[in-house]
């Protein structure tokens, strides 16, 4: 009788843990995913409207971000790099890159990385469950990232498929995820920068 309430009882425990997972939140079970990926690799297509000139502009690209703070990111010919010692960015336009070192032990000041740890920026608030979500900056001070965004996510896979947030200008920028990828090993050649000779290189302090 022992034997049978206790195969009983960790038939209940399996069936509560099923259970629980089975109703998690969609959104924290992305941003886990997310967070737990040695590399997460994004395919996007960026659109801003502006309010004032009336029209949209957009670029696509790709988005790197490995786990241990390292980024890429290839946006409409121009690329945003940390290589876990310098933040370079290149201008394909102007042909210049600015580049600045980064001190023992410093955090990156660019906070394309944010996206590896939303819950440490962002307060989520659910308007349609597993479908829309709000979210709100921690921090006012930090002037590097948008006061607030709003997350949709896809209805039909653990995926998210847009982030609108309005810029400094007001005009509203969308972020299409087009593709995703995780990796289990960071390839240290994913963040390795080869500029035209040509270039125009800035040092910043």
């Amino acid at each position: 009788m022992r034997n049978k309430l206790k195969s009983l009882l960790i038939l209940g425990l399996f069936c509560l843990i099923g259970l629980t997972a089975y109703s998690a939140d969609k959104f924290t079970l992305i941003k886990n995913k997310i967070d737990s990926a040695k590399v997460a690799s994004f395919g996007v297509l960026i659109t801003i409207e502006s309010r004032i000139f009336d029209e949209i502009d957009s670029l696509a690209g790709q988005i790197i971000l490995a786990k241990d703070g390292r980024y890429r990111a290839e946006l409409g010919g121009d690329i945003y790099l940390n290589d876990g010692k310098t933040n370079w960015e290149y201008s394909a336009e102007n042909n210049q890159a600015t580049k600045r070192e980064l001190l023992e032990g410093e955090l990156s000041n660019n906070r394309l990385s944010f996206f590896k740890d939303l819950d440490s920026y962002y307060k989520s608030s659910i308007v349609k469950q597993d479908l829309v979500y709000k979210l709100i900056k921690l921090d006012n001070s930090d002037k590097a990232l948008p006061d607030s965004m709003t997350v949709y996510l896809n209805n039909k896979t653990h995926q998210i498929s847009k982030i609108e947030y309005y810029d400094l200008n007001e005009d509203l920028n969308s972020v299409y995820i087009t593709e995703e990828y995780y990796e289990d090993v960071i390839k240290d050649n994913l963040f390795d920068l080869n500029l035209p000779d040509s270039v125009e290189i800035i040092s910043l302090p």
